[in-house]
């Protein structure tokens, strides 16, 4: 069972990713604790988790406020992540996966199978499917055996909005897609096909960051929206 901290960092943290708190927005602890009917002790942990996290921007003597983050930068983002992954799923396929890296491959590919017959989306669910997702990735990236370009990928990833937004507009379709992306992109490592499997990784990440750029550009129109209701007439 959650924390009354957990609880209180997962209400803000979601309140964030769907536009309730726009960025630039002050977090001021005392509003929070009323309209959360809670103490200011879970509010100052959370606060601090959130900023940890990155998506939030701590100043001395101002405090915490929401940090920033445009579609744009989502976008610019995948660009260089598109080029970075299927580099690595070119140079994977082109010396192929040991015996050890074939195992693990066929054991996630065979978990992600059991979450798409389960074809739901739940929290659990979207925790088991990063998880997977990650070694998925992970084993590409290992057997591209390029530590440079890995290095570029992880700074790629990087970004703090991105960790926590990644799969939070998934549904069950949509994990069927990205399962079935992974068992094709496998596949023409496993027969060692560079282009293959450079074509598929690229459009494989593509199609996971416009679905991104989609789901953040709402929530800009929304933040826009409340800003509009709020801005005092002229």
């Amino acid at each position: 069972m959650a924390t009354r901290s957990q609880a209180v960092t997962r209400t803000l943290r979601n309140g964030i990713l769907n536009g309730e708190y726009a960025g630039g927005m002050r977090m001021n602890e005392i509003d929070l604790a009323t309209s959360l009917g809670v103490s200011r002790t879970p509010i100052r942990g959370a606060l601090s988790t959130l900023a940890a996290e990155g998506l939030l921007d701590y100043t001395p003597n101002s405090g915490y406020a929401v940090r920033s983050y445009s579609s744009k930068d989502i976008a610019a983002t995948y660009e260089v992540r598109i080029a970075l992954e299927a580099l690595a799923a070119r140079l994977a396929a082109e010396r192929g996966f040991s015996d050890e890296e074939r195992g693990q491959m066929h054991r996630v590919l065979s978990e992600s199978a059991q979450l798409v017959d389960e074809h739901q989306w739940t929290e659990e669910t979207r925790v088991r499917w990063t998880d997977l997702n990650e070694q998925f990735h992970q084993i590409i990236h290992q057997a591209a055996d390029n530590p440079y370009l890995v290095a570029l990928i992880r700074k790629s990833r990087d970004v703090p909005i991105i960790a926590h937004i990644r799969f939070q507009w998934f549904d069950a379709e949509f994990l069927t897609q990205a399962h079935w992306d992974h068992v094709e992109i496998a596949d023409a490592i496993f027969n060692r096909q560079p282009a293959r499997a450079e074509a598929l990784e690229r459009e494989h990440i593509y199609r996971a960051g416009r679905r991104l750029v989609q789901q953040w550009k709402k929530v800009e129109a929304k933040k826009s929206e409340k800003a509009s209701r709020v801005r005092p007439a002229a």
